[in-house]
């Protein structure tokens, strides 16, 4: 039997996987598309701003093998990839330069940030997936994740930072792709049946 690669993106896969409530941060006075404009320019101004440190737009790619009939590939754009050089000191206490890498989420919203006091958690489900895919390919320790969200009337900004240790973030994709698996499978079982 030949093996069948499902693909989701990313935004698909935490949105099928984690749903619950409002995910649309983008809502309130404007039209959904003027919304979207603003978001996409919002998006674009703060990735210009961010220096040399900052790669905007990273693409992101993952296939985790399920068994041998199912494959499934996870795919998306990361907002941003923050690159830093820091002086800190390794387990033996040497203090040395190490690359430090960030995950950008960005999100623009119309609501007061005052009142945003957490991430919305399938905006960092995103930012995790990212983190974790990014972190594989390149073979890192720890990453962490910002979640940047920026108010599109005032262009005021509010960020959450995170750290994430490769086997914080492999423990939680693992259980992220096994409840999306059991979905893949019925799908496939159920175009089985109908054919």
């Amino acid at each position: 039997m030949s093996q069948k690669t499902v693909t989701v993106s990313v935004r698909r896969l935490v949105e099928f996987i984690l749903r619950s409530g409002d995910i649309d941060t983008v809502s309130g006075a404007f039209g959904e598309m003027d919304a979207m404009q603003q978001g996409g320019l919002m998006h674009r101004k703060l990735q210009k701003e961010a220096g040399p440190s900052y790669r905007a737009e990273v693409s992101l790619k993952h296939t985790t093998e399920m068994d041998e009939t199912l494959a499934i590939t996870v795919e998306g754009r990361a907002d941003g990839v923050i690159t830093e050089t820091e002086m800190a000191a390794d387990e033996s206490g040497e203090l040395g330069l190490k690359e430090v890498v960030t995950i950008d989420e960005i999100k623009g919203t119309y609501r007061n940030l005052r009142y945003i006091t957490e991430p919305v958690p399938v905006h960092l489900a995103q930012a995790k997936c990212y983190a974790y895919i990014y972190g594989i390919q390149n073979d890192l320790q720890k990453i962490n994740v910002q979640m940047t969200y920026g108010n599109l009337d005032t262009g005021d900004l509010k960020y959450f930072s995170y750290e994430y240790s490769m086997q914080q973030l492999q423990e939680w994709f693992s259980d992220l792709i096994l409840k999306y698996k059991k979905w893949a499978d019925f799908q496939y079982e159920w175009r089985k049946k109908r054919q």
